[in-house]
């Protein structure tokens, strides 16, 4: 009715209730109607439930959705408790009711967050909870405000058992699969394959050993993806806070745990440590650039800050030996790199932290100079170089501020003159840093392919104009893809991608939610790619887990894998 009268009008509605049968613990109704002369259409209900007894089934509460049917509503649900996780601020109950659909789940969190005492529960304890419903990040949970209502009603009894958890090949499958077993003791029914390493949030992916898959690769539909956590929140900068770690291709087993959904994903949150068969690590080392070639690393350093204020909340300031073992980390990678000609470096502080980077003892004999011009990043992290003084010299360096604010991280440009004969050689590096991915792919690539676009007319106004046949590199983490837009607009401008050179396999550079892909790119202009003559990929960061405290070597300095490309000089 669009509107009443405001003078005593009145609708005459006739109900209509269906009749109600009562069966396993509850009172189902078929729902009802409501007629009246001024309604077109009779309006209807539902099928209605009523459930007979103290609490509502967790069943019931999950629903066959992907939402609770009661979200806001306050209610009491029970069942055992499977699993107490403290550090993720509450534990996971499952029903001893069970329906027969098999889009509900039998398994709930219950958050105990706001309490200032948690409740001290063990699995095996039988509980009531009264609480309100909520969908907190999209994983249904009973929040509860009051530790009187938690009531224990029984100890010590049977707890379900896991559900075999193997996901069907597509996302749209999956999605579902994983819903209706949201909040249950699952467990992988046979060995997996870490397809991630450990990363620093505790969180991996595997896949189950009889589909075969090594790894996964992003643009791919990852169905079969599992994740698993740590049971906390916790920011891991090294093993000694981790219960156990993987690395790719490490073998798991044993992994038996609650089906949480937190930051978007279903992850398995173990109640104990599983079998870990770890893979032998054979560190990977290139031939040292040779006296006839010369060579362009770019490599995105993740948080290098020196010990010095101002600092960001995060990550924590450094104390003077962690940043002493940062700085020995990335210098024994440069030289890992075979010590390349221009080292472009993505998250660094400042130009001290660069010049502390070349003075290290293995890296001192190749006279390595800092160049870093500060831009306007709120976390105070540039892009800078790295340039080896025993094979070349910086000529020129200038920092491209792009327009509108487009980037708080502008391109730094270098030329460098690099000592060949009959005459030195000329190139041009201009290194980047794009915007993140975190608002998402698709909302935040435009922004990325303005940032290439900015590129592409920087290195046209400042270079090409001038000399048309110039060596020029566009470098960088461009958190972009291999194949997406930003880059696709650097390829139309004429530049090559280096890894066009390489087998698929090795085509990675970094690895998110189980997923190699490409963030970091070396693309070139025809003269330079011309002298192309090796492009490698370091993987030494992407594939392994946080670093053993103390650690000098090149494993997991960063999140990121350096990309090296060598060029002759001879003529």
């Amino acid at each position: 009715v669009p509107e009443l009268p405001g003078d005593g009008g009145r609708v005459d509605v006739s109900f209509t209730l269906g009749v109600s049968d009562e069966a396993d613990g509850q009172i189902v109704s078929p729902g009802f109607s409501a007629t009246s002369d001024q309604w077109t259409e009779p309006a209807t209900s539902g099928e209605l439930v009523t459930f007979v007894g103290s609490t509502v089934p967790i069943w019931a509460v999950q629903g066959d959705g992907m939402a609770s049917p009661y979200v806001l509503d306050w209610l009491p649900t029970g069942g055992v408790v499977t699993a107490v996780f403290p550090d993720l601020g509450g534990f996971f109950i499952q029903s001893t009711r069970v329906d027969d659909n098999p889009l509900t789940s039998e398994g709930l969190f219950v958050n105990t967050s706001t309490l200032e005492t948690p409740p001290q529960l063990e699995p095996g304890d039988v509980v009531e909870v009264f609480g309100q419903v909520r969908e907190t990040a999209q994983q249904t949970q009973i929040l509860v405000e009051d530790p009187a209502d938690i009531r224990v009603l029984d100890h010590d009894a049977p707890l379900p058992r896991p559900v075999d958890l193997d996901p069907p090949a597509t996302m749209a499958e999956a999605e579902p699969y994983f819903e209706a077993r949201e909040g249950m003791l699952v467990q992988l029914p046979e060995p997996a394959i870490a397809v991630s390493p450990t990363s620093k949030y505790g969180e991996y992916v595997v896949t189950l050993q009889h589909h075969g898959r090594q790894r996964l690769w992003q643009g791919e539909d990852n169905g079969i993806a599992i994740m698993v956590d740590d049971g906390s929140t916790a920011t891991h900068l090294d093993r000694s806070t981790l219960p156990y770690v993987v690395a790719t291709g490490d073998i798991v087993e044993g992994l038996v745990g609650p089906l949480a959904y937190t930051y978007g994903r279903y992850k398995i949150e173990p109640i104990a440590p599983p079998s870990v068969q770890h893979q032998v690590i054979s560190m990977p080392s290139l031939p040292l650039t040779r006296a006839d070639e010369f060579s362009i690393m770019t490599w995105n350093v993740e948080n290098l800050f020196d010990t010095r204020l101002p600092h960001p909340s995060d990550p924590p300031l450094p104390t003077r030996s962690e940043y002493e073992l940062a700085l020995t980390k990335v210098a024994n990678t440069i030289v890992a790199a075979g010590v390349p000609t221009i080292v472009a470096l993505q998250e660094v502080e400042n130009i001290g932290v660069l010049e502390d980077i070349a003075e290290q003892p293995v890296l001192r004999d190749y006279g390595y100079q800092a160049v870093l011009i500060e831009g306007t990043d709120s976390r105070g992290i540039d892009v800078g170089y790295l340039v080896r003084g025993d094979r070349a010299q910086v000529l020129d360096s200038r920092q491209f501020v792009a327009p509108e604010g487009l980037t708080s991280r502008p391109p730094l440009l270098i030329k460098v003159q690099v000592k060949a004969q009959p005459e030195p050689l000329t190139v041009y590096v201009l290194n980047n840093h794009f915007s993140s991915m975190s608002g998402g792919v698709a909302a935040t690539e435009p922004r990325r392919t303005a940032q290439a676009a900015w590129n592409v007319r920087v290195m046209y106004d400042a270079i090409l104009a001038d000399e048309p046949d110039a060596r020029v590199a566009v470098v960088g983490d461009l958190n972009s893809f291999y194949d997406s837009l930003p880059i696709n607009t650097l390829r139309e401008a004429g530049l090559i991608h280096v890894m066009d050179e390489l087998p698929r396999e090795q085509r990675y550079t970094y690895i998110y939610q189980g997923e190699s892909q490409v963030l970091d790119h070396i693309l070139v202009t025809r003269p330079l790619h011309e002298l192309l003559t090796r492009v490698d990929v370091l993987h030494v960061d992407a594939d392994y887990p946080p670093p053993i405290p103390g650690d000098p070597s090149p494993l997991h300095k960063s999140d990121h894998d350096p990309l090296i490309a060598r060029f002759t000089l001879a003529p």
